[in-house]
């Protein structure tokens, strides 16, 4: 396996494996992967989100047949990897499905040796532990993935509070998939920004990672988080395009 496809397995392992905060939710989440296409259902507490990942060059009917069947009436999203799966773009364009969210995915592989571990003055960086810690968690971050404080304990899952004066101005989240951790939710208060709180924070949930046992490290960057990873090494390694149908009776 050449470097490139190296980088692209460890982008894709969060959507090819089964998330660990499945096993936490009221009604587990649903998961198949048919060659370089992955079905996943996830459902309460929190948003319910159905989601076909086209990682590849997958036939546009063979897709569409398995999600019908997999979602059976349930409203989903296709989500696609812009340079491997064009046609399947062209065949949900042609159906009408537009384009919802475009998010580069980028990967830190190898991790690096020693890890910056510096935080700017005054900031305490804290895992979630308590149920006190928790609740600051949810009310910065409006985070409904983490059903429960049992599921943030999960040795598998991580969640970081940044704090300033004792204050909660910055948090992040890790979930662990094998060796390949995913860092989301990386979220600075306004009134704290470009103060280098989000760069500490994603630092601290890389090594709080590697201290589970991840060897490299992925995640999806907005428009405003891109030039961070990128200064922080992260390397881009593709899009993801994200189509929903503009009615249900579009999608066929």
């Amino acid at each position: 396996m050449n470097s490139l496809a190296k980088l692209r397995a460890v982008v894709q392992a969060p959507l090819r494996l089964p998330s660990p905060l499945s096993r936490h939710r009221r009604v587990p989440d649903r998961h198949a992967v048919y060659g370089d296409l992955v079905l996943t259902a996830v459902s309460g507490p929190g948003p319910a989100v159905h989601t076909a990942a086209v990682l590849g060059p997958e036939p546009p009917e063979r897709v569409l047949a398995h999600a019908a069947r997999f979602f059976a009436d349930a409203e989903y999203a296709v989500l696609i990897e812009s340079d491997t799966a064009q046609p399947m773009e062209q065949a949900l364009q042609a159906r009408g499905w537009h384009l919802d969210e475009e998010e580069p995915a980028l990967a830190l592989s190898p991790l690096p040796r020693p890890l910056p571990t510096a935080a700017p003055p005054g900031l305490t960086i804290a895992p979630v532990t308590t149920a006190a810690q928790f609740a600051q968690y949810l009310a910065l971050s409006e985070n409904l993935w983490v059903p429960s404080l049992e599921a943030a304990l999960d040795p598998q899952v991580g969640l970081l509070v940044g704090y300033l004066d004792a204050e909660p101005v910055a948090v992040a989240r890790f979930t662990c998939f094998g060796e390949v951790a995913e860092i989301l939710g990386v979220l600075t208060r306004p009134s704290h920004r470009r103060r280098g709180f989000g760069a500490a924070l994603t630092w601290a949930a890389v090594a709080a990672a590697a201290q589970r046992g991840c060897s490299a490290v992925t995640l999806t960057a907005s428009a405003s988080g891109y030039p961070l990873y990128c200064r922080l090494s992260f390397v881009p390694i593709c899009s993801y395009r994200t189509y929903v149908p503009a009615a249900p009776t579009d999608r066929r």
